[in-house]
């Protein structure tokens, strides 16, 4: 059985939880996808699916950590017509077909039982296709892409990748947020989040030798984004009820405003900035992420503690 995480933890997670669905709630329309009318698909349309694709994923993680809200079943519905039901996917793949992982949005979506078969179709041809292998992705990034393909039945159990920075075990002294980010992901995927343990036990005891420190680096650094990152690879890990390793969820959670909001570092979202945003739009933009993140790390520290 999975040790509890202390009591103090596990209500702050709930009420983390309420507040943060409240605001997903309040600010659903600024993950909308706008039509798009010409042919061409553009780096900005391309863009504006990333808080989408990472919303569906928060929705079935949250469903999958036990969570039965209505809301979320709401919400999932919501997306999949935000998607047209698939068909935006498949005009997506077609004029952009070197854009694969868009079945990162996808993939999530057909755990929750949304499916296009000419989506599948299209997917399917592409992932055998000589292109799939040559994508210039990052490792992290060609893992998550192998990963939603094994979640679509088009590939085989992602269990490894060359080049991956938890295989080579980098001085821990000297992970910047951009290695963490790469080293949080990675144990997602390989994890299928929480679900698999580690295939080398090396990896795994350093991973959980050096989590407390990482995660009170970037809890010093004020960056809950991956402070709230490094709690889910807690629980991952079956760590989360180390109260070291809880101390990214426990700060993410101290900063969420009244609205249910958790505010990114200086800069989260900015990327995703457009002319003529408002500033609700760019404050939702700097907080959506981190938000998603605390609500995940938040589900699945209490699903460990119901194991």
């Amino acid at each position: 059985m999975t040790p509890l995480p202390c009591p103090g933890t596990t209500a702050l997670a709930l009420r983390g939880l309420l507040l943060g669905m409240a605001w997903l709630n309040e600010n659903l329309q600024h993950f909308a996808v706008r039509t798009v009318t010409s042919q061409r698909f553009d780096k900005h349309d391309v863009a504006q699916l990333k808080p989408l694709s990472e919303l569906a994923l928060t929705v079935w993680m949250l469903k999958r950590c036990g969570l039965g809200l209505p809301l979320l079943d709401a919400t999932a519905g919501w997306i999949w017509q935000q998607c047209e039901h698939g068909r935006k996917l498949v005009a997506l793949l077609l004029a952009r077909h070197d854009f694969l992982p868009c079945c990162a949005l996808y993939a999530p979506l057909r755990q929750l039982d949304f499916r296009n078969l000419a989506l599948d179709r299209v997917l399917g041809l592409l992932s055998r296709a000589d292109i799939a292998a040559a994508l210039p992705l990052q490792p992290w990034s060609r893992l998550a892409m192998r990963y939603n393909l094994w979640q679509l039945g088009l590939t085989e159990w992602p269990s490894h990748e060359a080049g991956l920075y938890i295989a080579a075990r980098p001085e821990p002294w000297v992970v910047s947020g951009e290695v963490a980010y790469a080293i949080t992901h990675e144990v997602f995927y390989l994890t299928d989040f929480g679900a698999r343990a580690l295939e080398d036990a090396r990896v795994t005891d350093y991973l959980r030798a050096w989590l407390p420190y990482w995660t009170r680096a970037f809890v010093d650094a004020n960056d809950n984004d991956l402070a709230a990152e490094l709690a889910m690879v807690a629980a991952c890990l079956q760590a989360s009820h180390d109260h070291a390793s809880t101390q990214g969820l426990h700060s993410a959670l101290a900063s969420q405003r009244e609205d249910g909001a958790v505010p990114g570092p200086d800069g989260a979202g900015s990327f995703l900035f457009a002319a003529g945003d408002t500033a609700a739009r760019r404050d939702f933009l700097g907080c959506y992420h981190t938000t998603l993140v605390t609500l995940m790390a938040a589900a699945m520290t209490l699903r460990n503690a119901a194991i």
